[in-house]
């Protein structure tokens, strides 16, 4: 895209609302040291971050991509070893955007050479007979969507294809064999293939902290550090559990930041059955557990859920509590008897940012015509981020785009209870 045809590109947006607040005022001595750089810089390099960088920049936009640690670093939401793409939603729209996620996960998988989407399947057990009737219209709702591969099982079906698991207390399952409702994304490798092929095709990556300069309620620059700022037309903050740190006024109240303790036990030497692809991703409803199988030999991952804990992304500790680690211990123990004996070989800790709605917010900074905010994944965003940042990308440049998508990740005017 020519700069000539970008600039036209400017007039498209949202109006300010009244939650608008003043955030950083800017003093004259940053306007002298401004440098041009680009048409959009992005902050965050996370799944929406560098997604949004990716998809603007293949449309033609000159783009700045900035990230205080760097793509798939411990301490980002977009860190770690795997993440689920599943359709486990009466929502069509996230559905949809699985689907579109999907398909670019894959294409990606094309353009770096790297194997990061795994057919691992899913399956959801319940020990509540009502769960069936519930599978069996999801498997009519995905199948009127285009997807037909979900499997409604009795505990007959359950305890013959996977004797490994411990099912004398499970009724029935869902269980979606591969493609957008069943299959798992290696989540580190993912995001800096991502940043790789958007650097590839010419895209600017610089490792530092994007702090907004403001005047008057706009974003005038962005502070990087060391006396330097950088200019653009259009600023993107896709900074996951920091939005709410650099727009705290108007993000605070909307966001929550939660741990996430995640755990991997170790397994049997020799023994492959709960390794990909002899086990699928698992959950057992109503139990607060869910996990994967054994992937690159780091164990079966563990994953309790949810904590409410508030957690600070740069200054609380990434050790995970004694207590959920005997808890995985007591439901590893039960659930998958032979690992009862087995420790725990490797832990992570790391945070998810919940919306008020659990939408994600795509939307423009009040009063900030030219600043867009990307963020409340709440747990389910990882997948979307090829989608997400695509939609992101047509409306920062005035492309068309899913109305749809446009209503649903709005930013709201609810706020979280503070009691």
């Amino acid at each position: 895209m020519k700069r000539r045809k970008f600039l036209q590109y400017s007039g498209i947006g949202l109006a300010g609302t009244s939650i608008a607040k003043k955030i950083t005022q800017i003093s004259t001595e940053w306007k002298k040291s401004f440098v041009e750089t680009s048409d959009v810089i992005v902050v965050g390099a996370g799944t929406f971050g560098v997604w949004t960088a990716y998809h603007l920049l293949n449309k033609g936009a000159k783009v700045t991509l900035l990230d205080a640690y760097g793509p798939g670093n411990s301490r980002a939401s977009s860190g770690g070893e795997t993440r689920l793409i599943q359709t486990d939603t009466d929502n069509e729209i996230y559905v949809k955007s699985a689907k579109r996620s999907f398909a670019l996960w894959k294409r990606l998988e094309e353009e770096s050479g790297r194997n990061i989407v795994l057919s691992t399947g899913r399956l959801a057990m319940s020990g509540d007979i009502s769960y069936r009737q519930y599978a069996l219209n999801r498997k009519e709702q995905l199948a009127s969507l285009g997807i037909d591969n979900t499997e409604v099982l009795s505990h007959d079906e359950i305890r013959y294809r996977w004797p490994q698991i411990y099912t004398e207390d499970i009724v029935t399952a869902m269980f979606n064999d591969s493609g957008p409702s069943g299959s798992t994304l290696m989540a580190r490798k993912g995001i800096q293939a991502v940043a790789r092929q958007y650097e590839n095709n010419g895209g600017s990556l610089i490792i530092a902290k994007g702090i907004p300069l403001v005047e008057n309620g706009k974003v005038e620059g962005i502070d990087i550090g060391n006396a330097e700022a950088l200019r653009a037309q259009y600023y993107v903050f896709a900074c996951g559990p920091w939005l709410s740190k650099i727009f705290p006024t108007l993000l605070l109240p909307r966001l929550q930041v939660q741990r996430r303790d995640v755990l991997f036990v170790g397994t049997p030497p020799g023994d492959d059955r709960f390794s990909y692809p002899n086990l699928p991703e698992w959950s057992v409803h109503g139990s607060g557990y869910y996990g994967f199988p054994d992937i690159e030999g780091r164990g079966l991952k563990v994953a309790p859920y949810p904590d409410f804990n508030s957690f600070d992304p740069d200054i609380d500790e990434r050790v995970v509590n004694p207590y959920q680690v005997k808890r995985a211990h007591d439901f590893a123990r039960k659930r998958f008897p032979a690992l009862g004996d087995q420790p725990i070989v490797e832990s992570r800790v790391c945070q998810i940012t919940n919306s008020i709605d659990s939408n994600f917010i795509v939307d423009q900074l009040p009063d900030s015509d030219n600043t867009w905010i990307i963020g409340g994944g709440s747990g389910h965003g990882f997948k979307h981020g090829p989608a997400i940042g695509e939609h992101a990308a047509n409306r920062i440049l005035g492309m068309s785009y899913d109305l749809d998508f446009s209503q649903e990740f709005k930013l709201k005017e609810e706020v979280f209870n503070s009691d």
